[in-house]
């Protein structure tokens, strides 16, 4: 474990030196630093899809749309205890876009439940009550997840994230 957060550390103190320098080389009109940082968001994304839930942990169905931050979701829960990391992602700047519309439609029989969008650490509300709505949001640098907590929650998600131009 510290072997790993000292090759984290080490990797982002070497994105923050080459985004202060400059180059004069260019290969296909970008600097290297360029193609050394769209490396980086690449990486980034494709580690981050291990923080969503997995697709067999789900308590529900999962349809996957142009990549990780879109889809469709639908869930029957019964006496719901925990946290699923629905969509989302970790990345400088997401390649479709950064705005986001979530349509979902949550009811609660029983227990508690709230829908929310995590970004850099903070906690938005999409709902926590029964009903049908419409959210938009915008993703910025870093953690963008959309998540479902249930605290002894009986009841129903259906969810739909898709990019705003959809």
């Amino acid at each position: 474990m510290k072997r790993n957060v000292i090759i984290v550390t080490l990797l982002f103190a070497l994105v923050f030196f080459l985004t202060g320098c400059g180059s004069s080389y260019e290969e296909g009109g970008k600097e290297w630093k360029d193609n050394f940082i769209e490396g980086y968001n690449s990486w980034l994304q494709s580690f981050s899809r291990f923080s969503l839930t997995g697709d067999g942990t789900l308590k529900g169905k999962k349809d996957k749309g142009v990549d990780e931050y879109t889809g469709t979701y639908s869930a029957e829960y019964e006496s719901f205890n925990g946290k699923e990391f629905l969509f989302g992602g970790t990345s400088l700047e997401r390649k479709d876009g950064s705005d986001l519309e979530v349509v979902y439609s949550i009811k609660i029989t029983s227990g508690s439940a709230t829908l929310y969008w995590l970004t850099s650490g903070e906690e938005y509300t999409i709902s926590d009550k029964d009903g049908d709505g419409t959210y938009n949001l915008t993703l910025s640098s870093g953690d963008n997840y959309i998540i479902l907590k249930g605290e002894n929650y009986s009841g129903s998600l259906s969810l739909t994230v898709k990019d705003t131009e959809d």
